[in-house]
């Protein structure tokens, strides 16, 4: 299909968080709100058609995700990013937020370590902190023509965290961690037991040049390893 990507749409008075809330949040309503992951392009018709279709039958209930719904995903993930994944292997959760604030009830205690990479999406820090969990900063090195990893501060911090939550492709630096960055950091945190929740919710919004890499897919052991 054609899409117009230079279509304005006008989304005022939608209640909508990016502009709606511009005079509350920078008591200033005509900023140019670039502070939210937010897009501002139209729906496709193809979506939107589905969504409607769906909405025509008068009872919302209760529903099941058949078997489409993963083989959807399946096929999508290895095609683009090259990975078999099975279906066993998914659990739906109502969003990635929600993912990685249940992974750190889940296996982590209060008190324990873990591990974030700033600067990062701020819910990174909440799912730390709002647990009583503490946070530790393995912070990106800038090194004036893009970030890197710290990896000589994190061989120290994962000798006594319990958890590190990766940002694979990064937000909002804008990196796409190589493999090998990727398993060096894996094989550290494996050395030192530390469990990896890898939040790579940008997968598909990769720039020409460059390869998204599943943390999951790169090693059985990344795979398999939990506390």
């Amino acid at each position: 299909m054609k899409y117009d990507f230079d279509k304005i749409i006008n989304r005022a008075d939608t209640n909508c968080v990016k502009y709606d809330l511009r005079q509350q949040v920078f008591g200033n309503p005509d900023v140019l709100p670039m502070w939210v992951a937010d897009m501002d392009f139209e729906t496709p018709d193809f979506v939107r058609e589905a969504v409607m279709r769906r909405a025509e039958h008068p009872v919302y209930g209760y529903h099941f995700k058949d078997e489409a719904y993963f083989e959807a995903i399946r096929k999508w993930i290895l095609r683009h990013h090259h990975w078999n994944v099975h279906k066993d292997w998914m659990s739906f959760v109502p969003g990635v937020v929600c993912g990685f604030n249940m992974a750190v009830l889940a296996f982590t205690k209060p008190g324990d370590e873990i591990i974030i990479q700033p600067p990062v999406y701020p819910p990174f820090h909440h799912a730390v902190s709002s647990h009583g969990r503490k946070l530790v900063y393995n912070t990106l090195v800038d090194r004036g023509d893009g970030y890197e990893l710290n990896f000589d501060q994190l061989v120290e911090q994962t000798k006594t965290a319990k958890m590190l939550i990766l940002c694979n492709p990064h937000n909002p630096v804008g990196r796409c961690w190589t493999q090998n960055e990727l398993l060096f950091l894996g094989e550290i945190c494996m050395k030192n037991k530390v469990l990896v929740i890898s939040d790579e919710i940008h997968c598909d919004l990769v720039l020409p040049g460059y390869r998204h890499h599943p943390f999951a897919a790169l090693d059985k052991e990344f795979a398999q390893h939990h506390p």
